[in-house]
């Protein structure tokens, strides 16, 4: 909840808000009536207004988003930057795997958890890496760094709890976003470090607070006791 001298309008009704308010990262605001009739961005969160696209299985992406979608052919510049970030670190690239678009539909047949964006899946001894299709270039830039992570975790036969292990991957989402620093990119590193999940979010900042202290070396290292 947020407050301000001057006078919000709702992004919903359009009207002059009394009272509080919910803001998102870009800066809409929401009245507190409203603020469970709105459906958040299937991308970057944020608010939806009748300008969003509905993408099916009860998802929508904003008007922003759908502008800066990521296309088939920028989806090789963004794994060739991730995988320069990681090759840079200790990390290493991330081999043995390959990418899949998915739809809205289809990611969630295939992970059956409405929060998923992306998934890492076994085919024999290589990996696919299935992102769904209507994310925005930091969204997918995001995910896709999570996603390799779980990749490197399953090619070096690590089975760290799963705290750990999805901490580690929501790690290097934070290093990317980190190195990408747009205002899309510094919201998607609050979502991280304020995420209340005991998975995702105590995860993350357990793993935060090792690779503050020792880096890359030092998550490793926990992920291998």
């Amino acid at each position: 909840m947020h407050r301000q001298q001057t006078t919000p309008h709702c992004f919903h009704c359009g009207k002059a808000i009394i009272g509080k308010y919910y803001l998102d990262w870009q800066g809409h605001a929401l009245c507190d009536k409203h603020i469970k009739l709105v459906t958040h961005c299937a991308s970057c969160g944020a608010f939806c207004n009748a300008k969003a696209k509905d993408i099916g299985a009860g998802y929508k992406v904003c008007s922003r988003c759908q502008k800066y979608r990521i296309e088939r052919e920028e989806a090789q510049r963004i794994i060739d930057y991730i995988q320069h970030i990681y090759a840079h670190s200790e990390l290493g690239r991330v081999m043995h795997w390959h990418l899949k678009m998915a739809n809205a539909a289809a990611l969630l047949k295939l992970t059956d958890d409405r929060n998923a964006r992306g998934l890492a899946k076994a085919v024999g001894r290589e990996y696919t890496i299935y992102i769904f299709r209507e994310l925005s270039r930091v969204a997918f830039a995001s995910v896709l760094a999570h996603e390799m992570l779980h990749v490197y975790q399953y090619t070096r036969h690590l089975t760290p709890p799963k705290p750990l292990c999805e901490g580690f991957c929501n790690l290097g989402s934070y290093v990317v976003l980190l190195s990408i620093n747009n205002l899309e990119a510094r919201a998607a590193i609050d979502g991280l470090r304020k995420n209340p999940d005991p998975v995702y979010g105590d995860g993350f900042r357990a793993m935060l607070a090792l690779y503050e202290q020792g880096g890359w070396p030092r998550c490793i290292k926990e992920l291998m006791k």
